[in-house]
């Protein structure tokens, strides 16, 4: 008995130690394998920290973890990290870990997942990321072969984002639990899913449909997994105070669609969980919230979903007799009364319709009324409404806690409209109904997501179906006023198809001040340290603005009689002919500021400033003392002229080494005090001549580029001495000047004097002659940085030629090596134009390419359709008909197919035309 005891205690020792050492003994292969695994099956960067393998957490079978997982995409996806993880825990059968082939996964664990999902405007997502079968793979992937048999998958803590930016959707979930149980080696099992997500946001195109929502989801679902063909049975879907629950069925036959037959409705049908979808109402002790009425939802979601349809979806939703008070407000929400029904074709988007067959509420008296029926979208869209309000904003407070947020005033609405769209569009507005009016008087808007208050002190627009006739408009944001009036075209179309909305108006100001209006806080901050954000123009909109601003407050500058055009189009704001007067002179200013790329916005500008004052420029300007330091210790009046164009960073300040411009700068007469460079001329020489200068007559033309300021070589008076100056200096502090110095020897000193004799000494005992002139030309080349400049002196060219000549020979030096700057700069600028418009070269040829598959499946299904409705004729006449029809079938599909590769193209030649721009400003052109 003791000997198979020891025996015994033997093989358990033997075992446990096998359990230690197993896992470390595998170790190195799996974490080999697994990151060979991951990165040449993708087109994307991915990495792990650590890989643990255990046998005692979920035994007998083997459990692997990874730790601070990632995937980051490439290319276009550059900087965008699609997926990581603080820990993802794997449990995998141990028999098929040893083998490495037919891995059978039954449980997974996936500990803060942050999970980005992005969708370029051209249809790319970065999620595409896995290599296709003809591309570099290693050969072991196809060994591995995992095999699902999973009972657990769960996400803890998880934020989800979701950026469509082709269809304009943008959705978060965040602090998301997600629980995922049932046997799925099963043919037939029931899968349990629990999920809950404390701030669910859902913004579709630019309008917030949900704001920091909660959401959870309880169902058991009878999976049919071999047939992939999912029942709900228990379940419950909770949207704040909302609970939905779902019948039906949601199949999957093939890898591309998705078959849904779901009906939906209400658990309960108290009018109380509907307010908690309006943000404003449920933020804010909700659970204090008294309420009363009825309401009934129900609905169906019934099709197929794949990359060309999109499942039916039918809503019927009526309040009655709804109404809601808080406690601690004086006044309620009554007699609210809704009839909503929405039908959405997949299949045929024309044949969507939206019913608001009636919307009423009274808050705290106020009525507000509103129809609205909509139909046709697609082919042209039919749109019947009314709106009637009278409402005294006050109120809004005495009804709904507002926090922070202040709304006070009248507003006034009485609007009927009835019609086709396309009569506005075609001009025929004798078919289109619109009439009313829209009165706002002593309206104020106080928030925190606002810079400063807005108050409207009056409004008043009359609408008809040509125009909407604004006759006036006053309104104060801070310290800033506006008063505008004028005519607004093309509104219907805009507020009902998104199409461009055009206007005109003349615009005058008394002071606008741009640095209260771009501030991120009400709180008085500092204008040099508020930092500025770049302000997107919207496409769609198309204003002309004849304006007349008394006074600008930008940055550190104030500027005075602002009187110009201002038009606002293609996301874009351009200046044509603007005047004014800033920094003690005047200024005539024509360009653009450009958002067509809002991650890249750009300026492109020319102007003019006459008698500009230098300490005033460098006051208002940071750029200035980067560019030219020794402005800083300049004082004078300059002209300068210049055509400039720029990049701009998330601040609205000018990306530095994009600059690219040229223009010229002259001035009668410019003080220069304390120059490091010309003090260490003056240090060299031993003179104090260049201490304090006057420059007279000066005359300068010049060029940015690539980060640096080219300065062509002039010539300048400073007293009875000639200078001539070129060359060039960058943001780097740098600078590689030559200067030609002509200077009578009796205005230098004895030392001076002393040390010019030794260098002509010098200059004699090496072979060169060198005359004993009165007029002397001294060579200077000036390298370094501006705070610590390096001078080197030279006589070589002295003699008794004219100063003609000697000017010549200065000149042509100065010339030579400001040319050089100049090919190496455009050089640089060359090989970055080419970069971009390789880029869209290769983006532009995607997108045909993904236009021409769509075609093709466009074109092959009206084939198929077409042949479908031929072979189903039975006899000579239903043959004859279906030929007509098939014919037109497959004229529409290639309509169809011609159109997606038309918008294509469109789409490509705005890819490509937008490079040539960003190339050509790089260029100069």
């Amino acid at each position: 008995m003791k000997k198979f005891l020891k025996v015994t205690a033997i093989i358990i020792l033997v075992f446990l130690i096998l359990l230690f050492i197993l896992p470390f003994a595998f170790r190195g292969k799996i974490i080999r394998i697994a990151k060979e695994q991951i990165n040449s099956s993708i087109n994307a960067r991915s990495d792990f920290e650590n890989l643990t393998v255990s046998l005692f957490r979920n035994f007998p079978d083997l459990s692997v973890g990874l730790k601070n997982l990632y995937i980051a995409g490439i290319d276009d996806f550059e900087g965008d990290t699609l997926f990581s993880a603080n820990s993802i825990n794997v449990v995998v059968d141990i028999v098929s870990a040893i083998k490495m082939e037919n891995i059978k996964i039954k449980r997974i664990f996936v500990d803060k997942p942050r999970i980005y999902a992005l969708i370029l405007e051209d249809g790319r997502a970065n999620w595409d990321i896995v290599k296709e079968s003809g591309e570099e793979t290693d050969t072991t992937a196809s060994d591995l072969n995992p095999k699902v048999e999973l009972k657990h998958f769960e996400l803890k803590d998880a934020y989800i984002r979701y950026d469509d930016k082709e269809g304009k959707i943008y959705t978060t979930l965040d602090n998301m639990d997600f629980v995922l149980s049932g046997d799925m080696s099963q043919d037939f099992t029931t899968l349990s899913i629990n999920s809950t997500t404390g701030l669910l946001n859902v913004i579709s195109d630019g309008v917030r449909y949900l704001k920091n929502a909660s959401l959870a989801i309880n169902m058991d679902v009878d999976a049919d997994l071999k047939n992939s063909v999912y029942t709900l049975r228990k379940n419950t879907f909770n949207l704040n105070e909302l609970v939905l629950k779902f019948d039906g069925t949601i199949g999957m036959p093939n890898d591309a669609d998705m078959v849904f037959d779901l009906k939906y409705g209400l658990e309960k049908t108290d009018f109380k969980p509907l307010l908690s979808l309006i943000p404003a109402i449920y933020m804010t002790d909700f659970k204090d919230v008294q309420a009363s009425g009825q309401i009934k939802l129900d609905g169906s979601i019934k099709g197929t979903y794949n990359d060309k349809v999109m499942p039916n979806v039918l809503l019927d939703m009526k309040v009655d007799n709804g109404m809601f008070k808080y406690p601690s407000l004086p006044k309620s929400a009554d007699n609210i009364g809704i009839d909503v029904n929405l039908f959405y074709d997949g299949v045929q988007m024309d044949n969507t319709t939206v019913d608001v067959n009636r919307f009423h509420v009274e808050l705290g008296g106020n009525p507000v009324d509103l129809t609205l029926n909509v139909k046709t979208p697609v082919s042209d869209m039919y749109v019947n409404g009314n709106l009637k309000m009278d409402l005294d904003l006050a109120t809004v407070n005495d009804v709904i806690p507002l926090d922070s947020t202040k709304l006070t005033g009248q507003i006034k609405a009485a609007l009927d409209f009835m019609g086709y769209v396309s009569s506005v569009e075609k001009g025929e507005y004798e078919k289109f109904k619109a009439d009313g009016t829209l009165m706002i008087k002593d309206f104020t808007y106080n928030s925190p997501d606002l810079p400063r208050e807005v108050r409207i002190l009056e409004a008043n627009m009359l609408f008809s179906p040509r125009y909407l006739d604004m006759q006036s408009f006053k309104a104060v944001m801070g310290k800033s006023d506006f008063s505008a009036s004028g005519k607004l075209e093309n509104f219907i179309p805009y507020a009902f198809k998104d199409e461009t909305i055009r206007g005109s108006f003349i615009f005058t100001s008394g002071l606008m001040d741009l640095n209260e209006m771009m501030s991120s806080t009400t709180e008085t901050v500092a204008v040099d340290t508020a930092p500025l954000s770049v302000v997107a123009i919207p496409g769609n909109i198309d204003f002309k603005l004849v304006s007349r601003i008394d006074k600008i407050l930008y940055d550190k500058l104030e500027i005075e009689n602002a009187i110009g055009t201002i038009l606002v189009k293609d996301s874009r704001v351009i200046l044509d002919g603007l005047r004014m007067n800033m920094l003690e002179g005047s200024m005539q200013l024509s360009g653009e500021y450009n958002t067509k790329d809002i991650k890249n916005p750009s300026v492109d500008m020319d102007f003019k400033a006459t008698t500009i004052d230098i300490p005033a420029a460098v006051n208002a300007f940071s750029m200035l003392k980067k560019f030219a330091p020794v402005a800083d210790q300049a004082v004078g009046k300059v002209t300068l002229g210049m055509k400039y164009s720029s990049y701009l960073d998330a601040h609205m300040m000018p990306v530095m080494n994009s600059i690219a411009g040229k223009g010229n700068f002259t001035s009668n007469v410019i003080g220069i005090k304390n120059s490091v460079m010309f003090d260490k001329i003056g240090d060299a020489l031993k003179t104090k001549a260049f201490d304090n200068m006057t420059l007279n007559n000066l005359g300068i033309n010049f060029e940015i580029r690539d980060g640096r300021l080219l300065v062509d070589p002039f010539e300048t008076k400073l007293g009875n001495s000639t200078l001539l100056i070129g060359g060039d200096q960058g943001l780097d502090q740098t600078m590689n000047y030559a200067v030609g110095i002509t200077i009578p020897r009796s205005e230098l000193g004895s030392s001076a004097n002393a040390v010019i004799d030794n260098m002509i000494s010098k200059a004699t005992s090496a072979g060169l002659k060198v005359d004993p002139l009165e007029n002397l030309t001294i060579h200077a080349r000036v390298t370094g940085t501006f705070t610590d400049p390096k001078v080197g002196l030279d006589m070589k060219e002295n003699s008794r030629k004219s100063k003609e000549e000697i000017k010549a020979q200065v000149m042509e030096a100065v010339k030579e090596q400001i040319d050089q700057k100049k090919e190496e700069a455009r050089a640089v600028a060359q090989a970055e134009a080419d970069k971009i418009m390789a880029e869209a070269a290769k983006q532009a040829e995607v997108l045909k390419k993904n236009a021409e598959d769509a075609a093709n499946v466009v074109r092959k299904e009206a084939n198929t359709n077409a042949d479908n409705l031929v072979k189903k004729a039975k006899d000579p006449i239903s043959k004859k008909l279906a030929e007509e029809g098939a014919k037109q079938i497959k004229k529409e599909g290639e309509a169809g197919a011609q159109k997606i590769i038309q918008e294509a193209d469109t789409k490509a030649e705005a890819i490509l035309k937008s490079a040539k721009e960003q190339s050509d400003k790089l260029l100069g052109y």
